[in-house]
């Protein structure tokens, strides 16, 4: 609590008695705000300017400076880089065969080494951030993604793609929670779901555009060659390349799966042209280098050392587990199942929504089912575009509410007529995509805002992520196998009820046991307790 209040520059013990800082921790003139104690009966004296200020910047309206701007949008940029290299390897998959020359089961171990490189990331993140200069430390980290993502093609050997996978997904797990963190920073308690929101837009918008970049670097049939097969293979791949292409891991990796004695529909790779794929890495590169330089400005400007020189205790202490409290305790791990199930069932509906709808009840053609997994993803970009506003009227809390209730009905609806009604399947599919939108920004506000120890909060939500990734989508393609494909819905109305419950127990948790709505740790509350006996004179 010393900490925060040092922070805001309310001037607690200072040497200068007439010396303000802004919400910003920037000076400011000299107005009458906080007298030096001269003994035990001096009085604070806070005039009516400093009062509005202060006010201001509680309530979250007073204005934004020019430098929180550009740092909210140097996040944004890097978390449009960040939807690139996420989504880039469904389009670009029969183009990286052609190089390295790796079967389509072998194709599993890209989102394997992509997804292990993120865990990593994620876990040495928290250390990197608390070491070193976060504003270098996300340079560092950006350009080292552009660099392995560029190296991605450049090599044949499977082998080494997939370690470029692996460094990719490192530096994504570090940035990601950097990005977080500097967002919270900026944002303070009232901004900060709202810059959230703006960041986790960029991921949508990189992962929209993504495929319009990737098309004109990608491999075609040689026509001239399928002559020289039958009439049926040529039916198998045109239908495979034109009606699926951006959505390969689902159209053609989950059919396979689901229909394991079919034959892969998947053409020899000396059909294709030369790819170019390499030049679409290569701007996914470029793209990452602008965030990388903007921070490395930013770093230069700011005159910081490179190593901190004062690491912040409340990131120290919330690593030792036995300083923890149990509510504390109880509320980390209600968000880290909260996370896995987000992510879990958030992959695994949009991956397996085209083959539900082309191999279930609604018996979509392969088109129609590609559309609806591009309007799944539409819809919750357009969410996280107006989240950004609803963010800063509701608060993270009431937010999250919004959104699990409006998901709750979304999945019961789905789950009682989408195997009846295309319309249903349509339409409510949009509100699960709204529904989802604003969850994850949500979420990591409430937790800044309730839990200590940002960038370890913020890991240990990366790490739930990789879990559920890991975990939830695997399942629930098993249990579609199983029992058929409404085992889909099923598995989502189940999650959001779970997801709703995590949420309520940690909000019950955080009112009845934290101070001011925020849960600490043993060593925080000792220290809250004596500068309350301090302040006090107990």
């Amino acid at each position: 609590m010393a900490s925060f209040w040092k922070s805001e520059g309310l001037g607690l013990h200072t040497k200068k008695p007439y010396q303000t800082y802004d919400w910003r921790g920037k000076g400011t003139e000299y107005i009458p705000f906080l007298k030096e104690p001269r003994d035990g009966n001096d009085a604070i004296l806070i005039n009516k300017e400093e009062k509005l200020k202060l006010s201001l910047a509680e309530s979250g309206n007073e204005p934004l400076s020019t430098e929180v701007i550009i740092e909210v949008v140097i996040c944004i940029l890097a978390f449009v880089g960040r939807g690139l290299c996420l989504n880039s390897v469904g389009p670009t998959l029969i183009d990286l065969r052609q190089i390295a020359h790796f079967t389509v089961p072998q194709a599993a171990w890209i989102f394997v080494s992509q997804s292990t490189g993120f865990l990593i990331g994620s876990l040495l993140a928290k250390r990197v951030l608390q070491e070193f200069n976060n504003k270098l430390s996300l340079s560092l980290c950006l350009l080292s993604q552009a660099v392995f993502t560029t190296c991605i093609p450049a090599f044949s050997s499977a082998i080494i793609m997939c370690l470029m996978f692996v460094g990719q997904g490192v530096a994504l797990g570090v940035v990601g929670i950097g990005v977080c963190a500097t967002c919270i920073r900026i944002g303070g308690k009232k901004r900060n779901g709202m810059f959230l929101q703006a960041a986790y837009l960029g991921v949508s918008i990189g992962s929209v555009c993504g495929p319009f970049i990737a098309r004109p670097f990608l491999s075609n049939l040689a026509h001239h060659e399928v002559n020289t097969y039958d009439e049926e293979q040529p039916r198998l791949v045109n239908t495979y390349l034109q009606e699926g292409y951006d959505n390969l891991t689902t159209v053609g990796l989950l059919e396979q799966f689901l229909r394991p004695t079919t034959p892969d529909p998947a053409p020899p790779l000396h059909l294709f042209t030369q790819t170019h794929v390499y030049i679409y890495y290569a701007i996914i590169g470029v793209i990452l280098c602008v965030p990388a330089f903007a921070f490395f400005i930013l770093y230069k400007r700011s005159g910081d050392p490179i190593r901190n020189l004062k690491v912040d205790d409340s990131q120290s202490e919330s690593l030792a587990l036995q300083d923890w409290t149990l509510p504390l305790f109880i509320a980390v791990a209600m968000i880290f199942i909260q996370c896995l199930l987000y992510f879990g069932i958030q992959d695994a509906y949009s991956n397996l929504l085209t083959t539900f709808a082309i191999l279930g009840p609604p018996n979509f053609t392969k088109t129609q089912g590609v559309y609806l997994s591009s309007l799944f993803w539409a819809s919750m970009c357009f969410g996280r575009l107006n989240g950004i506003w609803i963010a800063k009227l509701l608060g993270p809390f009431k937010l999250l509410m919004m959104d699990m209730t409006m998901g709750g009905i979304a999945a019961a609806v789905l789950l009682l007529f989408s195997n009846r009604y295309a319309e249903v399947l349509w339409g409510f599919t949009v509100v699960l995509g709204l529904s989802f939108a604003t969850v994850n920004g949500a979420t990591v506000s409430w937790a800044a805002n309730h839990l200590p120890g940002n960038n370890y909060i913020l890991a240990i939500i990366m790490v739930g992520r990789c879990t559920g990734l890991l975990l939830l989508p695997t399942t629930v393609t098993t249990l579609f196998q199983k029992t058929g494909p409404m085992s889909l819905m099923y598995a989502l109305l189940l999650t959001v009820i779970l997801m709703v419950t995590t949420l309520l127990i940690s909000q019950l948790i955080a009112h009845k046991f934290g101070v001011d709505g925020k849960l600490h740790s043993k060593s925080e509350m000792k220290k809250l307790r004596s500068e309350k006996e301090g302040i006090y004179g107990f």
